[in-house]
């Protein structure tokens, strides 16, 4: 790995690997529900409409997020000049935040430890889980990850730098706060926050926080901020959206698991097998080798940034998987610094070789074995044939699985760190490239939109309604029942409707009752994801008699 780095430019590798794990499947994976085409639809409409202060969803006020990330995928679309249903230029944004993260983690890593280090950091971002799938969807986490990268590898420089003697890291410092403010609101502070108070307390000092130089910086994240906020506050009665944001989506957050995404506290260290695989194999290692050096100011900063955030997002009930990506950088930077330190430190070494070592990493293996076993259920129940990506992801998981049971005790930190980014890669373009595009009985919408594609007017959806529709379809897509789907291609001359084909029967009678024949178009079948349960769909019209 050291060679590697003399030889190719640390920046140019990762960007190369990025290309590599991030942009197979960006066009073709499907919109996803129900977030990331709650994004896209209100950017979508943003550009339809010309107002680039309020985002709405149809006729919806939708103010749980600031105006970031819609502003970064309308100038994205604008800029390729694609259709408007086009996926990949909606995603951009988060793939460009991904990579400008991996790039900021690899200058960290060089900046805490050493260029060795950074790379091998920049790589285990790169390749765990949970930022391959944030890169690949069009909401806020893949750019608030790059948010609090950017804050943090300035808070970097400056507490194991000269404080005092540059502006330029200050700066940095506060514009990814105010960035992230922008992208997701006061979430960033909790990550960065956290960190700032764990490393006063540890170090008793508190002098070193003059080098952040809060007289420029809070002017800066003002200038950032209060625009739009403004903006957004002014007349034509939308301007609620501070107390939505507040009441609709903090605060039940806060209070309660919402939307049904309520777990106990520790979940996000059994999530977190999963979503920082394939390196979650290292991280108790890891973490014990980091805690017994935690006196070294590059080990102290890095836990801080990991620990106390972590604390408090299991505390919080309402979880999701990506909700602790924030942390994953410091994760993967104190990752870089034990595999430095693979034979030096007699900590690390004796435990991931010891009998507790052993038996989590036999632990991992079977759970490595199981998500093979789960690929290939999920790409036979769902998809439409291709096993190619099924067959890759199960060989990524099995050779990964044989890695940590015969090859780690003996083999060196090169050698476990390029066979963990490996398995990475190849697990990443199984899914993106052979896999999610190919789960043909989940892209219920997309085949609507396909069914319906020469249609002018809009289209009725009843018992069907998740967001990709109407991006798909259109901002006026008509979501009802089976009521107002009669109502409507009785009422518009050669519309469509789409309703469950157990209600053909009744919709038939009102039909004739109209005067009008019912006319079937096409019948689609699949599986709704978001709300577990299978579909028989009709496409159907209404034709004189």
């Amino acid at each position: 790995m050291l060679k590697l780095t003399q030889a190719i430019n640390p920046y140019l590798l990762l960007t190369l690997l990025c290309a590599v794990l991030f942009l197979p499947g960006l066009a073709s994976i499907p919109p996803t529900d129900r977030d990331e085409s709650r994004f896209m639809q209100a950017s979508k409409q943003m550009l339809e409409s010309g107002d680039w202060v309020h985002m709405r969803f149809q006729d919806e006020p939708r103010n749980k997020k600031p105006v970031g990330i819609y502003w970064l995928q309308a100038t994205t679309v604008r800029v390729m000049g694609q259709a408007l249903t086009a996926t990949w230029p909606y995603r951009l944004p988060s793939v460009l935040a991904a990579w400008i993260a991996v790039l900021l983690v690899c200058r960290c890593g060089a900046r805490l430890f050493d260029s060795r280090a950074g790379l091998i950091a920049g790589a285990a971002l790169a390749t765990s889980f949970i930022v391959v799938v944030e890169a690949h969807i069009a909401k806020t986490d893949a750019t608030l990850l790059a948010a609090t990268v950017i804050a943090m590898t300035m808070l970097a420089e400056i507490y194991v730098g000269a404080p005092g003697k540059q502006l330029w890291p200050a700066l940095g410092f506060w514009f990814g706060i105010g960035f992230g403010i922008l992208i997701k609101g006061p979430v960033i502070l909790l990550a960065v926050g956290a960190a700032l108070t764990a490393l006063c307390i540890a170090d008793r000092n508190l002098r070193w926080l003059k080098a952040l130089r809060v007289e420029f910086g809070l002017p800066l994240v003002l200038v950032m901020d209060l625009p739009w906020l403004i903006a957004v506050s002014g007349g034509n009665g939308q301007n609620n959206f501070v107390s939505d944001a507040v009441t609709q989506d903090l605060l039940p957050k806060l209070i309660g698991g919402q939307e049904s995404h309520g777990a106990l506290p520790g979940s996000y260290i059994l999530a977190g097998l999963l979503t920082a695989w394939p390196w979650s194999v290292l991280a108790p290692f890891v973490l014990v080798a980091a805690w017994k050096q935690r006196t070294v100011p590059a080990v102290r900063f890095c836990l801080a940034w990991l620990i106390p955030a972590w604390i408090v997002f299991e505390i919080v009930p309402t979880k999701l998987p990506h909700y602790t990506m924030p942390l994953y950088p410091a994760l993967a930077l104190l990752i870089a610094w034990a595999a430095t330190q693979w034979r030096d430190s007699g900590v690390f070494a004796r435990w991931i070789g010891g009998g507790l070592g052993v038996a989590y990493r036999t632990l991992w293996a079977c759970i490595a074995v199981g998500l093979a076993v789960g690929l290939s259920v999920v790409n036979h129940r769902y998809g439409d044939g291709a096993a190619w990506g099924a067959v890759l992801g199960a060989t990524a998981c099995v050779l990964a699985a044989l890695l940590v049971l015969f090859g780690f005790a003996r083999g060196t930190a090169a050698s476990a760190v390029a066979g963990l980014v490996a398995v990475g890669v190849l697990l990443s373009l199984s899914l993106t490239s052979g896999i999610l595009p190919h789960l043909s009985q989940l892209a219920i919408s997309p085949r609507i939109a396909a069914a319906t594609e020469s249609q002018h007017t809009p289209v009725a959806l009843a018992g069907f309604h998740e967001p990709s529709a109407v991006f798909l379809l259109g901002t006026e897509t008509l979501l009802t029942d089976t009521g107002g789907a009669v109502a409507h291609i009785l009422a518009t001359p050669g519309a469509l409707a789409v309703v469950p084909e157990e209600t053909l029967e009744t919709v038939r009678a009102a039909v004739a009752a109209g005067g009008r024949t019912l006319t079937q178009r096409d019948e689609i079948v699949g599986y709704n994801y978001s709300r577990g349960q299978w579909l028989r769909l009709a496409v159907i019209t209404a034709v004189p008699q």
